[in-house]
Formats: C-alpha cells, sequence, structure tokens
C-alpha cells in the first residue's frame, strides 16, 4: 500500500491535471489531510523538463501527532513561498511513512486519469533535475493534498540613483551608477533590461550587470544628457520602470603661456626651436591638436611642430631663412588648438633683431703668456680657457693655429687642452692664434703664448728580466713577485701598466704599485694552456716610461678526487645476503687521473672498492621492520686525497611471501531464509608482506550455486549476497574462495555451505558459527552407511545366540513373575487420548490480502 513506503516521492502528474498549475504565482500554504502518519513532509512543485522532472522548490513542513486523523493547512513566509508556473505539478516527499491520506477513485480499477508517478531516490536540491519517475503500480490514487496560491509582490527598484553628472574624460570601466531591482518574494526570478537614448545611445558606450546592478562604461562618453531606462519583470509578468539619467561636460583647451612674445637675431641660419607651447585639457581622454591659422606678413620661414622627443607642440624658425631686420622687424603667429570639440586661439609675436660681432675678452691685444711644467701636464690637461661675449647670445664657435706645431687643441667651449704627449718635445714656448665664430662674423686672431718650465727623464726597472714557478691552485689575489722601479726625478708620480702572452690575462695581472698577482680565475694545469706566460710591465712617471718581461712558470700538484654531486641514490629488492642492490652512477673526476677506490660507512651493504657494484652483507628483509631508505657515506680515495658524498639506498618491498587461509576447507550450515548481508564465517587469509604487496582480496567460484549468492568483505568475512529461497532443504553447494595479494600471489579453500531442513514457520536467522560434526550431510551419509553395517551385524548375532542358545532359565523366570503379578492385581486406570488442538500459525498480511480502504472523501477539484 502506499503507506507503507517510506521517504518515497510522488508527482501528481495525471492526466486529468487535478494536480496541475494553472496560473502564475507563489505557494502561500499547503493543506493535506494526517492520517496516523508523523515526522516531515516535504510539500514540493515539480516541472516538466522534457521526459524528466526538475524540482522547483520545496517546504519542509513537520507533522505531530497532534495533528493526526485531521486536516493540517500551514502557512508559508514570504520568503520561503515557491515561485509557480502555469504547467507546474504538486508533488511531495515524507520523511516516514506517507503522511498524506489518500484514496481510490473507481477502486482503482479503469481509467487511468488519476495515475501518478514516483521515485525512491529523487533529488532533493532545488532547480535539479531527476529522470527517475516511474508510474505508480496502483491506478487512480487522489491524495489528500492542495496548494494555495498568491499572486506575488511587483518588483522595485527601491533606493536606486536618478541621475549624475561626469565629464567626458571619464575612464574606462568606471562605474556609474549601482540600479537594481528587488523583490520582496525573495525566491522569485527578476529579469531587468534597459534602453538607453542618444547621444550614448549604444551598447558599445556602457555595460549593465544585470546580476550586480552595475553600470559601467566601456568607451568615451560622448558630450551631452542621456536617460537610460530600466525595466525588471518577475516570473508572473510584474514589472517596474527606473529612469537614469546621466549628464556629460566637457573642458576646451587652454593655453598656458601664450600670448607671448620673443627676439632673435636676423642672422640665425640653423633650424631653431622658439618656443613650446603649454597647452592643457582637464579632460584627460581629450586629445588636443594645433596648428598655424595665420602668420603676418605671411612668411615660410616659421612653422610649428611637435618638439623633439615630446607630445609638445613649438614654433620653430626654419634653417637658411631670408630673415632680415631691413625688410621685416616683426611677424604675429595665430595659432589654433582644439579638441574636436571646442577651439581655442592665441598670438606669438616674434621680434628680428640686428645682428652684432662677438668679443674674446680675456686675451688683450698685445702679449698674453702662461708656463706649464712637462711633468704635471698629461694628455688631456686643460690649459687655458678662452672666453667671449655675443650680443645675441648666438652659439659661437673657436678655431686656432700654432707655431710650431703644437700638442694643444681648442674646442667650441674655448677651453685649450693638450692633445697629444709633451714628453720628449724639445720646443720650449708655443705661439697660439685664437679666432671666434657666431656664424656670420669672425673676429681675431688674440694670441697666446705657452712655455715649458721642466725636462723629465724616464724611470728604470730594476729586477727583470727574471722567471718565477707558479704552482696551479694557488690563491686568488697573491702576490707572485714585486717590480722595482728607480727614477732620477724622485718627486715623480709612477703608474705600472702590463701587457701579457695569450691567455695569461684570465690567471695574471699587474697591480698600480708594480705587484705581480694571480686572478680570481683558478688555475688548474691540467687544462690550462700554454704552461708558460710572458708578462711585460710597464712604468711610467707621466712622461716617459721603462718596461721589462717576467717570465712565469705553471706547475703541478696533486688535487683531490672529486664527486660531481652531493647526493646520489639506488634501488634495488630486498633480498638475501651478497645479492646486488645495483650499481650507483657515481661520477668521479680526478685532475692527475689517479686510481681511486671507494668505501662505504653503513654496515648493512657492501660496496666493491673498484666496480662500485653494492650488494647486501646479510639477509635484508623488509617485512621484518628493516628500513626501505638507507642513507650512507661513500668516500672516494685515490691514495691520499678523499671526497665524500651522500649515498641514498632505497630497498624495494618485493612480494615475497603467499596468501595463506588457516585451513584448506571449512563447511558452514546456513538456513535457506538467512537475510542478505548476513555474515556466515570469518575466514581470513594472512600474508607476511607489509604495504600493498601485503593486502589481500578475496574472490569466490561459485559456479555450482548457478549464481551470486555469496561475498567476501575486505576483512575476510563470508556473507550471503542473495536470497537462498531458490535452494531446497538439505541442499550441499561447494564454493572455491581465493585470496590474491597485491603483487600477484594466491591461496584458495574449499568451502561447503549446507542448507539444513525448515522445521517451523517462523522467521530464521543464522549465526556465525562452524557446523557442526552432525550438520554437515556428507558426515551423516557415511555414518548411516556404518549404521546399517552394525545393524546387520547385530541381527545376525541375535540369530545365531537364538537359533543355538539355551534360555530355559529365562522361561522360569518369567512364569514366577507372572504368577506373583496376579496374586497382586489391581484395577486398570483408563487412559484417554489426549485431545491436540491445531493452532494456526500468524499470518502475515500481505498487500495482496488487505481491504482497500477511503482515506477520506472530498471532491475532485479540491487537488491542485
Amino acid at each position: 500500500m502506499v503507506d507503507e513506503w517510506w521517504a518515497r516521492t510522488f508527482i501528481m502528474s495525471s492526466t486529468d491535471n487535478n494536480y496541475r498549475v494553472n496560473c502564475c504565482g507563489f505557494v502561500s500554504s499547503w493543506t493535506f489531510y494526517v492520517g496516523a502518519s508523523t515526522g516531515t513532509l516535504y510539500a514540493q512543485i515539480w516541472r516538466p523538463s522534457g521526459t524528466d522532472w526538475q524540482l522547483v522548490n520545496q517546504n519542509a513542513i513537520t507533522v505531530t501527532t497532534a495533528d493526526q486523523n485531521a486536516e493540517k493547512t500551514e502557512p508559508i513566509p514570504a520568503d520561503l513561498q515557491i515561485p509557480v508556473r502555469p504547467g507546474d505539478f504538486v508533488g511531495f516527499k515524507s520523511t516516514a511513512a506517507t503522511i498524506p491520506m489518500y484514496r481510490k477513485t473507481n477502486w482503482g480499477w479503469g481509467s487511468g486519469d488519476e495515475n501518478v508517478i514516483y521515485s525512491d531516490s529523487a533529488t532533493s536540491s532545488p532547480m535539479a533535475t531527476d529522470s527517475s519517475f516511474i508510474a505508480y503500480t496502483d491506478n487512480n490514487i487522489e491524495f489528500s493534498i492542495e496548494a494555495r496560491l498568491s499572486p506575488g509582490n511587483v518588483p522595485t527598484f527601491g533606493a536606486s540613483p536618478t541621475s549624475r553628472s561626469v565629464t567626458d574624460d571619464t575612464a574606462v570601466g568606471t562605474l556609474i551608477a549601482t540600479v537594481t531591482a528587488t523583490d520582496a518574494d525573495t525566491l522569485d526570478t527578476l529579469t531587468t533590461q534597459w534602453t538607453a537614448t542618444n547621444p550614448a545611445g549604444s551598447s558599445a558606450v556602457f555595460n549593465y550587470d544585470t546580476v550586480t546592478g552595475a553600470l559601467t562604461t566601456t568607451n568615451q562618453l560622448p558630450v551631452g544628457t542621456t536617460q537610460l531606462t530600466f525595466t525588471s519583470t518577475d516570473n508572473c509578468g510584474n514589472t517596474d520602470t527606473h529612469v537614469y539619467s546621466l549628464t556629460v561636460t566637457n573642458y576646451p583647451p587652454v593655453f598656458q603661456n601664450l600670448p607671448d612674445t620673443t627676439s632673435i637675431s636676423e642672422d640665425i641660419v640653423v633650424e631653431t626651436q622658439l618656443k613650446v607651447l603649454t597647452v592643457t585639457d582637464a579632460s584627460l581622454a581629450d586629445t588636443v591638436t594645433c596648428s598655424i591659422n595665420n602668420i603676418n606678413p605671411s612668411t615660410t620661414d616659421l612653422y610649428l611642430r611637435y618638439a623633439s622627443g615630446t607630445a609638445d607642440y613649438a614654433v620653430y624658425l626654419r634653417a637658411d631663412n631670408d630673415l632680415d631686420y631691413d625688410t621685416q622687424r616683426q611677424y604675429v603667429i595665430t595659432i589654433d588648438c582644439t579638441d574636436t570639440k571646442v577651439t581655442v586661439q592665441e598670438t606669438y609675436t616674434v621680434y628680428i633683431l640686428r645682428n652684432q660681432q662677438p668679443t674674446i675678452t680675456n686675451l688683450p691685444a698685445g702679449s698674453n703668456s702662461i708656463e706649464i711644467a712637462e711633468s704635471t701636464t698629461p694628455i688631456g690637461t686643460k690649459i687655458f680657457t678662452v672666453t667671449s661675449t655675443d650680443p645675441e647670445n648666438d652659439q659661437l664657435h673657436y678655431n686656432m693655429t700654432c707655431i710650431p706645431a703644437c700638442p694643444f687643441k681648442i674646442y667650441d667651449s674655448g677651453a685649450i687642452l693638450v692633445d697629444s704627449s709633451l714628453s720628449g718635445l724639445t720646443s720650449t714656448a708655443y705661439d697660439l692664434f685664437v679666432y671666434v665664430y657666431d656664424g656670420s662674423m669672425l673676429v681675431g686672431p688674440r694670441s697666446l703664448t705657452v712655455k715649458k718650465s721642466d725636462i723629465n727623464t724616464a724611470p728604470n726597472i730594476t729586477n727583470l728580466p727574471s722567471g718565477i714557478v707558479v704552482p696551479e691552485n694557488s690563491a686568488p689575489s697573491t702576490t707572485l713577485y714585486i717590480l722595482e722601479k728607480t727614477d732620477v726625478n724622485s718627486l715623480d708620480t709612477h703608474t705600472w701598466t702590463y701587457s701579457i702572452s695569450s691567455g695569461g690575462s684570465v690567471y695574471f695581472a699587474v697591480d698600480s704599485f708594480g705587484n705581480v698577482k694571480t686572478t680570481s680565475t683558478p688555475i688548474d694545469y691540467e687544462t690550462i694552456t700554454p704552461k708558460k706566460f710572458y708578462v711585460t710591465a710597464y712604468v711610467s712617471d707621466g712622461q716617459a716610461s721603462a718596461s721589462g718581461t717576467l717570465t712565469i712558470d705553471v706547475c703541478n700538484v696533486n688535487e683531490a678526487p672529486s664527486f660531481s654531486k652531493t647526493t646520489y641514490s639506488v634501488t634495488g629488492n630486498e633480498g638475501a645476503a651478497g645479492v646486488t642492490i645495483g650499481t650507483p652512477a657515481f661520477a668521479v673526476t680526478d685532475p692527475e687521473r689517479d686510481t681511486t677506490t671507494y668505501s662505504i660507512d653503513c654496515a648493512e651493504f657492501t660496496l666493491n672498492p673498484i666496480s662500485g657494484i653494492l650488494t647486501f652483507t646479510s639477509d635484508y628483509d623488509v617485512d621484518a621492520g628493516l628500513a626501505t631508505t638507507v642513507s650512507c657515506g661513500v668516500t672516494v680515495s685515490d691514495g691520499s686525497l678523499t671526497d665524500t658524498v651522500t649515498l641514498v639506498v632505497n630497498i624495494n618491498n618485493i612480494n615475497d611471501n603467499t596468501p595463506t587461509f588457516f585451513r584448506s576447507t571449512y563447511s558452514f550450515y546456513v538456513t535457506h531464509d538467512s537475510t542478505v548481508g548476513t555474515v556466515i564465517a570469518d575466514i581470513p587469509a594472512t600474508d607476511g608482506d607489509i604495504g600493498t604487496v601485503g593486502e589481500i582480496r578475496y574472490s569466490i567460484n561459485q559456479t555450482s550455486t548457478g549464481g551470486t549468492y555469496f561475498r567476501m568483505n575486505s576483512d575476510g568475512g563470508l556473507y550471503v549476497a542473495s536470497d537462498l529461497f531458490t535452494f531446497s532443504a538439505g541442499t550441499t553447494k561447494d564454493i572455491i574462495i581465493t585470496a590474491t595479494d597485491g603483487g600477484g600471489l594466491t591461496d584458495t579453500t574449499t568451502v561447503t555451505i549446507v542448507i539444513p531442513g525448515v522445521t517451523t514457520t517462523t522467521v530464521s536467522t543464522t549465526t556465525d558459527r562452524y557446523m557442526t560434526f552432525f550438520e554437515d550431510t556428507r558426515n551423516v551419509a557415511w555414518i548411516r552407511v556404518c549404521m546399517s553395517a552394525l545393524l546387520g551385524l547385530f541381527i545376525l548375532i541375535s540369530f545365531i545366540i537364538v537359533r543355538y542358545g539355551d534360555f530355559s532359565w529365562m522361561k522360569r523366570l518369567c512364569d514366577e513373575l507372572a504368577r506373583q503379578c496376579r496374586g497382586k492385581r489391581r484395577s486398570k486406570i483408563r487412559r484417554e487420548p489426549i485431545k491436540m488442538s491445531y493452532v494456526e500459525p500468524a499470518r502475515v498480511l500481505t498487500p495482496a490480502t488487505k481491504i482497500t480502504w477511503e482515506a477520506w472523501r472530498t471532491s475532485d477539484n479540491r487537488f491542485y
């Protein structure tokens, strides 16, 4: 019957549509008739989805004993009211036995107009789809449940803003406003759409997030006022409209440094920047462009372009122009700048000046002279600076002649520098003739005499040539040799430089004090080529220098062998003493290529000193608790020097033990009405291995049973997997159980299952025990044969005794006993047979024997 099923979900999808929703709204209350069942009723709304069903939502209603045998109405709070649409159907689920009462129309026969569908595994997640519903076996069932609907609430935009004003430089992605609609029906679904008028009536300008209500910009905003209209619609078509006004304003460009004037000389012949314009626009997104509207009087010598390396406009004077003070002394330039929305205009005036010649200020006419010391005036020394002035501030250029040819040069800054060494020159004085030029006029010459005040003597290196021997691996910056020098001019300052034969500069250097040192590059005798280097050292007093050669020979020293890594590893299987684990991939280098040997500091292992093969020193069994990873120190030696690394030895736990059952055969007694899941016996197998290889799984060969009636759990428990009613009393079945470990090794045992005769109509249960000797039918069979043989032997012996024995003494004894009994005769007691009444066993009332009853009577139009 319907009310015997627990936690079953029903959908009243009857074709007469008594439970079908025919309007849009919200479930405000549920009404149903409660019989004897209590618990929680999940009143549900289901929506067809193709051939499947979608759970719209459900309301949990608690039913107590106080609600029994009465109609119950449950109001639903607004925030829990389920939204419904035309075409939805009423359904429910009870946590225990079916709660709403029901009836069968037409006694459950005939037309299926009021049939329902059900599922024992239906989803309980709102808006989830389920395909597990099937038709209920009984026809024409009406349940006492109805849903009452309310029209719901109208959505509203509430406190959403109505207007805002921004500038046209508003950045893309800016949040303009948050416009959201809400509905008092919290389970209602709102759909919001929007439109916009010009100038920004394009979706390319705005993005509206219908989930968060955020209105953001997706492009530069056009200037003007845009009206945005938002419309929110709920599931039942209720709508609300909200209008939002956005005003976008523009800032025009502004000249920051015009109007202005500039005066320039008529003699400028190169392209010259006259004025860099500073134009700003408060609308940061605007791009300002400028151009010359007019030049009065007209000329092509003045023009506008970007200043070099900037984005600013500048007024330029063209090279090779035709400026002439006597012809035109003033030009007025009208400049326009626009941001494409507004154009502004200003003027810039250029005045032309007559050119005047420059003047040399620190070389007066007549004789001018200076003195320099050869020892203190190296190349690049500035000996004098010529200064000049120009009324127009023209760019000035200098040039110079010299008698005799001199080691000096003049630059456009007016500085006169030593251009070549003064050492060894025989001239004691030089006459310099200086000129200055402003681009139009050349002024000069003005004279300057330069006199030398000293004569220099070259220094001398006193301990070269010579040679030294340097051992390889010498420490960096080691001083190998100290160069010595002498100089007649004791006050001279000396500097040391050097050169070295090919490849030597990598290993050796000479510092500024004359010390020959090693560099930071290691010296390796085995790889260095060549092994002899020549260092040429130079010492200079600033005017003259001396040089000498030092020979360096690199010699060999013994070096320790070395591993290429600090850690190595090797992996092998557990095994007996002497078994090879593996050969670590040691990579050892010895600069002298000496013979090397290995040693190890772990007693568990033996390392071949030559080949590096690693073996077990004694038996190694991980199953006995020995470690699977051992870190050892390995030392390599060339006979005198060593290097040590860490060797990580990984030992694999192999499958070296077979799973084993305690016995090769078992026999168990199982009644044919044992329930599914009943454990018959625990017959686990054991395995000496640890880890995954020692994990045991079980399988059963039960071909003899003709089906899958038994299973093994992971702990070795044999249990009933299917009903045993198909087996008759006295049936014996042999099944074979196989235990397989993680490495594939197996063991089997044979289990005999005996189904004994049933002597009672009550439901029997099994206990987890082994069968007794007489519960095994095979033992009973051979005992019957033996008993038959013993009975035959007893009959034969009895026949022989009766046939050939003397039993007269027994006859006499019987006669005497009979005589005594007759003398003491008593009245007989009549024994009536006892009448045994037959008690029929209790019968279980099945669904087929129950009488159909009516839960309550109600008209068909009460169900929705």
